[in-house]
């Protein structure tokens, strides 16, 4: 069963194509739950512009999960199924924060939706509801789901020798990665000169906007006086958030530390759940003797790994700064399920690059590295190539995990197929118009009402 992607449905409940552009009109009834055709033309306008085809099997498609998503509501209502407002409410945040920042602020979002921030709020509620219960009850219905190995050997034998996919080379790659500590000293130094911009501010009536230009490390809004532009709750650091929502306009705010540094902040103006601010950043230094203990750190942590009193992966879970890739033990690009190779075409060049003359087995040199980020931190970084797979025609022994993702989700579905036919029977069914000549709809139709 295709689904709607979250973009789109995100799309649909902020009312990126209005209902109203739609002649509208009832094609589907679930229980006392109805489908409109604007419900399908709005999802099937979007998926188009995505995929940049159009035709009556998406349509299909649609209505098909249109079905399916109202019978697991109704029926997760007759079940009682707990709904959680606060995952409600962080939810709805959540996409007002993303959405707001997409289109440039509130101001703008209310422009585009037709509605006030509380009303789109609003409105968002029903739909997040309804997608905790699909999940919710999308989850209780698979929770019991396993495969062993006979149901993996029985897919992939199931599977003509013809139509086995064909895969690139694939590696095992795992890094290690270690951040210098900021030293008391540095911290001390950033703090000072801080405290002394506040002064020249406060006492010596300075422009927090000129001092911006001249000494803060955040060099994307120095240039513009240290302005940062309208944002809403949940889109900043939370000290940084909390004191500039707090404060009032024109007033500056005492010495705020964050995960960046040291910050000074001026509220320029509220609107509403946003506010538009100026600041000035002062990140501590990292001193050459920081990267030199981190180095240090990282070499011993080899020395180690090469003396067989830790293995590299264990190293990573104990000793890694790196979060996205310390609980895998380091893999890049973990599949889950164990699979913890990632295809050589998906990695980032200079990652390829530096483990190009490596061999299965090898430890590469502690490399300095710029680490993601606006504020370009440095980083010793090291690799650890597990192992290589050549470009292949996919077998049960070099792809076992592969096959026990396919045959899971094949399961998974299997049971969700067989409680969507069984549930379908217990409720009222109606199709209108051409969606009931759609394939597979002919036995969601009651068959009192079948035309």
């Amino acid at each position: 069963m295709k689904k709607i992607g979250f973009t789109l449905f995100i799309l649909l409940a902020f009312g990126a194509i209005s209902k109203a552009q739609i002649l509208d009109e009832i094609i589907g009834v679930v229980a006392d739950r109805v489908i409109l055709r604007s419900d399908i033309e709005i999802a099937n306008e979007q998926i188009s512009k995505q995929t940049g085809k159009e035709s009556d099997s998406i349509r299909c498609d649609v209505f098909k999960q249109k079905l399916v998503e109202n019978l697991m509501i109704i029926k997760a209502l007759v079940d009682s199924l707990p709904v959680n407002e606060e995952r409600i409410d962080a939810e709805i945040e959540e996409r007002i924060r993303y959405f707001t920042k997409q289109y440039g602020g509130e101001k703008a979002l209310e422009e585009i939706a037709g509605k006030s921030i509380q009303e789109i709020k609003a409105a968002q509620r029903e739909n997040i509801k309804n997608s905790q219960l699909i999940q919710d009850i999308q989850g209780k219905i698979v929770k019991d789901v396993k495969v062993n190995p006979t149901d993996i050997k029985n897919y992939f034998n199931a599977i003509s020798k013809d139509s086995l996919p064909y895969y690139s080379a694939e590696v095992e790659l795992a890094q290690l990665v270690i951040e210098p500590k900021i030293s008391a000293a540095s911290k001390e130094a950033a703090y000072e000169k801080i405290a002394e911009l506040r002064k020249r501010i406060v006492e010596g009536g300075e422009k927090l906007s000129t001092l911006a230009v001249i000494y803060s490390d955040d060099k994307a809004s120095a240039s513009n006086g240290g302005e940062l532009g309208y944002f809403g709750r949940g889109m900043m650091v939370p000290e940084f958030e909390a004191a500039a929502f707090k404060l009032k306009p024109d007033s500056v705010s005492k010495i705020v530390e964050t995960t960046f540094g040291y910050h000074l902040i001026q509220p320029i103006q509220r609107k509403g759940e946003e506010v538009n601010a100026r600041h000035i950043l002062i990140m501590p230094k990292t001193y050459s003797s920081d990267l030199e203990l981190a180095k240090s750190k990282i070499d011993s942590i080899l020395q180690l790994i090469k003396m067989d009193s830790i293995s590299f992966e264990n190293a990573v879970k104990k000793f890694s700064d790196d979060q996205e890739t310390k609980a895998t033990g380091g893999f890049i690009g973990s599949g889950g399920m164990g699979n913890t190779r990632v295809p050589v075409d998906e990695l980032d060049k200079a990652v390829y690059l530096g483990i190009s003359n490596m061999k299965p087995g090898d430890i590469s040199e502690p490399e300095l590295i710029y680490l993601p980020g606006p504020e370009k931190k440095k980083a010793w970084r090291v690799f650890y190539l597990k192992s290589e797979m050549p470009p292949h025609i996919a077998n049960l022994k070099d792809d076992y995990q592969k096959f026990q993702q396919l045959a899971f989700r094949k399961k998974q579905n299997t049971v969700l197929n067989k409680w969507i036919d069984h549930n379908r029977k217990q409720f009222y069914i109606q199709i209108n118009g051409p969606y009931a000549t759609c394939p597979d709809i002919a036995g969601w139709i009651t068959n009192e009402n079948k035309k």
